[in-house]
């Protein structure tokens, strides 16, 4: 962990030292902080519930190429509107009764990773089920109040993303990389049980975040659940135990460090007398999105950190109606992200190492 963590700090530092004001890298981080102060500023007039989520999504949508942008957008869209459908109609059914939400939110985790992994649609799949997280966790106090959260999730996503494809499609290259494609839905109980595997943990992880969080008594129970299913979507498994269990690792390492930058670059801004005054709280934000999307494409792969960072930074700076004036719920929202990762951590301890696609042939053989 020490090496980890050295390593860790010395990508950061070349990360720094090579920050670019021209070429592609620049260009994606201008698109970047342009897209998240639009979008902001659009959600902010629309007086949306949660804005941040529109400068999250215009973040995140934000690719190398404007067609990179917009398939990444569009499935976003799709799998957005879809588990807000779905978890809006079943709620209601599932949230009176303990063990029905229990299976509800292990069958959403379990289908949101599996699709991320396997589908040619995965990052629907994902949204999709991180979208159904939300609205299940939001709803376990008043179920009435699912048809809202799901509105305003679905509106808020849809803002911040259509903002991020029309500034790539005016600003961003034509052309982009070829990604490989996934593996395809077969051979779970085979070849794939080690996805199948991976997936499930996920579930039950997210199963376990109402129970924890009502013994604990921990703050923002939904943010928890999407840290679960961040940490968990890692792009690739390679079926060999030892080598996924070291990139989840390396995900929650870098999640955290992100948490970390961003939130301490947020607490910064808001001890600047000039942070609640509009301008200059929208543009040190659009500057530590732009810090935050170079960092996420630069050479020393640590791309989770750039990303957390403009999350961390995000939800630190913004609140309902604005400029934030309080460290409180970001410490709440982070402190989600933080209960996450040790939930996982507890999980993984629980069940002990998953049995990678390498053991279950040697088995079939034997």
């Amino acid at each position: 962990m020490r090496r980890a963590l050295a390593e860790l700090v010395h990508a950061i530092r070349g990360e720094l030292a090579e920050l670019s004001l021209s070429g592609p890298r620049s260009l994606q981080a201008n698109i970047a902080a342009l897209a998240v102060g639009l979008a902001l500023v659009f959600a902010l007039l629309l007086r949306l519930n949660n804005p941040w989520w529109a400068a999250i999504s215009a973040f995140i949508c934000v690719q190398a190429s404007h067609p990179q942008s917009w398939q990444r957008g569009g499935l976003r869209i799709v799998g957005t509107l879809v588990g807000a459908v779905l978890s809006f109609a079943l709620v209601p059914w599932a949230v009176y009764d303990p063990v029905a939400t229990v299976l509800l939110l292990f069958a959403t985790g379990t289908l949101a990773i599996l699709g991320a992994l396997l589908s040619p649609h995965g990052y629907a799949w994902l949204l999709g089920g991180i979208t159904a997280m939300i609205v299940t966790l939001g709803s376990l106090d008043d179920p009435t109040l699912a048809l809202s959260i799901a509105f305003y999730r679905a509106i808020e996503i849809v803002l911040g993303t259509a903002t991020a494809l029309l500034v790539t499609w005016l600003l961003a290259p034509a052309e982009g990389e070829v990604v490989a494609p996934p593996p395809g839905w077969h051979s779970l109980l085979g070849g794939n049980w080690h996805v199948l595997s991976h997936a499930m943990r996920t579930g039950m992880a997210v199963a376990a975040v109402p129970l924890v969080w009502r013994q604990l008594e921990l703050p923002n129970l939904s943010q928890m659940a999407i840290s679960i299913g961040a940490v968990m979507a890692v792009p690739t498994l390679t079926g060999v135990s030892e080598e996924d269990q070291s990139a989840i690792a390396q995900r929650m390492l870098q999640r955290v460090a992100g948490c970390i930058l961003g939130g301490c670059f947020g607490t910064m801004v808001l001890f600047l007398p000039i942070s609640q005054s509009f301008v200059p709280w929208l543009l040190l934000l659009m500057a530590g999105t732009w810090l935050a999307m170079q960092i996420q494409n630069g050479q020393h792969g640590i791309a989770g950190v750039g990303s957390q960072a403009a999350i961390a930074l995000i939800l630190t700076l913004v609140q309902d109606t604005g400029p934030a004036d309080s460290l409180l719920p970001a410490m709440n929202r982070i402190a989600g992200m933080m209960g996450a990762i040790g939930l996982l951590v507890l999980i993984n301890l629980l069940l002990g190492p998953p049995i990678g696609a390498q053991s279950v042939r040697e088995e079939k053989q034997g």
